[in-house]
C-alpha cells in the first residue's frame, strides 16, 4: 500500500473515530492493518481494538469493551508517542481512563476518547 493511501485511510478512520463512529473507524484502519508489517501492524491493531471496544461500549457491552481495551493497551505497550501522525500517547491515556471507569463500575462514555493529531 502506498504511503498516500495509508495516510488517507488512517485519516478517514480518525475522522470517523472522532465523530463516535467507532465501527467505521475500525474498518478504515483494518484496511491499513492488512497491508503493513510489525511493529506498526501491532500498534494499528491496538487502535482497532480500542475502536471496537468503544463500539461495544456504545452498545451497552462494557464487559466486551473492557476485554478489548485490555488487549489494545497491551498491544500499544512500547508504541511511539505518535504513529502516522496520531497521538498514540493520548489515545492510550484516554482508553486507560475508560477502562478504569469500567473496572470501578462507573459510567464510562466512549466519546471521551479521541484520536488527535499532535500540534506542530
Amino acid at each position: 500500500m502506498e504511503q498516500v493511501e495509508t495516510a488517507r485511510l488512517m485519516n478517514l478512520g480518525r475522522d470517523a473515530f472522532n465523530r463516535g463512529e467507532f465501527y467505521e473507524a475500525h474498518e478504515f484502519w483494518e484496511e491499513v492493518w492488512n497491508e503493513i508489517d510489525n511493529p506498526e501492524r501491532r500498534f494499528v491493531q491496538g487502535m482497532i481494538q480500542i475502536a471496537t471496544g468503544l463500539h461495544k461500549l456504545t452498545r451497552d457491552r462494557p464487559d466486551v469493551c473492557r476485554t478489548l481495551l485490555e488487549k489494545a493497551l497491551t498491544k500499544l505497550e512500547g508504541a511511539p508517542d505518535t504513529l502516522f501522525g496520531f497521538d498514540l500517547a493520548q489515545l492510550q491515556k484516554d482508553a486507560s481512563e475508560v477502562l478504569q471507569k469500567i473496572a470501578l463500575r462507573q459510567p464510562a462514555i466512549a466519546q471521551t476518547v479521541r484520536v488527535w493529531t499532535p500540534s506542530k
